[in-house]
């Protein structure tokens, strides 16, 4: 009998969280799920806690890369051989809540949905200590809760203001195949923003739960959270394959480029220039400058960067005079 779920689980160097994360699956109150584990060229014992596993459970197969690849590449390796109807992204270090699956696969077969979302409970490792990511205001839940909506039904900025992560969410697989939706293969920073504006504008039918049935890790030496050096320069070329992304389709592009030039703006300053080591600054100030030139010369957007963009920010990587 065919798997109703992939469950999609990049691994690397994470044998000391492993146990939690795979058993949370093997606990869940719906078991035609499969389980693939993509091992990312670790250096613990990752791999031989996998094995471990896929030998007692004949639900879980396991994929190892060659090289250190990045979360994208494996999640892509998988999403290749899934064979479940629709998909499910687990971090290695996160868990989830025994009714997860069983929950979000009712609510997209009765709807017929392309995507649901739904919220993250969060535990601080080092505090050891739980709280909850809120990411919409209460007047969007209250108004889309449970109901059945696509990207035109929200307000432009309603999708900017949405979490990127693909862990919170489950999918329909012959949508995102259909629609060709994959992660960047490059081993980047952020490859979430490509994969999920992708998912939004291209899904029918989706829907969100208030729901808290993901169990995210925040950890001092996770690769997010222990940045500030060069491998914050792949944030420059997301911000590229966004906007790429977005001049693709002229009717998407005029709907959200106010919110896309705002979010790709402080994304470059908030997100890299403000938080890289000083030994990288003048390299990344540069870097920002000149992706701002590419968008005026390559890709005839000084206009809109000028009506959209902080004059402020336009100043300060040398874009205009005072």
């Amino acid at each position: 009998m065919p798997s109703e779920i992939s469950i999609i689980i990049p691994i690397y160097n994470c044998d000391k969280y492993l146990d939690t994360c795979i058993r949370s699956v093997l606990m869940q109150s719906f078991s035609n799920f499969e389980v693939i584990c993509v091992d990312d060229n670790s250096t613990d014992n990752s791999l031989f806690i996998i094995n471990r596993y896929s030998k007692e459970d004949k639900r879980i197969k396991l994929l190892t890369n060659d090289k250190n690849r990045g979360s994208g590449y494996s999640r892509n390796r998988a999403l290749d051989i899934a064979e479940g109807k629709y998909i499910f992204f687990l971090d290695s270090d996160d868990w989830i809540e025994k009714e997860t699956l069983e929950f979000l696969y009712k609510q997209c077969e009765k709807d017929d949905l392309d995507v649901i979302m739904f919220k993250n409970i969060v535990y601080y490792e080092e505090k050891t200590d739980f709280g909850y990511e809120n990411y919409y205001d209460m007047n969007f839940m209250n108004k889309y809760e449970g109901k059945i909506f696509n990207h035109w039904d929200l307000k432009p900025g309603d999708v900017f203001r949405m979490p990127v992560g693909p862990c919170n969410k489950l999918y329909k697989k012959s949508f995102l195949d259909k629609n060709n939706i994959r992660f960047p293969n490059e081993n980047l920073i952020q490859q979430d923003n490509p994969f999920f504006f992708k998912v939004i504008t291209s899904a029918e039918r989706l829907s969100l739960s208030t729901k808290y049935l993901y169990n995210r890790r925040r950890r001092s030496n996770s690769v997010m959270s222990s940045l500030g050096d060069e491998r914050l320069f792949s944030r420059i070329y997301i911000a590229e394959l966004l906007v790429k992304y977005f001049l693709n389709d002229v009717n998407l592009y005029n709907h959200y480029k106010k919110y896309l030039f705002s979010r790709v703006s402080n994304h470059l300053t908030d997100e890299c220039y403000e938080v890289i080591k000083e030994d990288f600054k003048q390299e990344m100030y540069d870097a920002i400058h000149d992706l701002y030139i590419k968008f005026f010369d390559q890709y005839d957007l000084k206009e809109d960067i000028f009506e959209y963009v902080d004059e402020k920010l336009l100043f300060k990587y040398g874009l205009i005079k005072k």
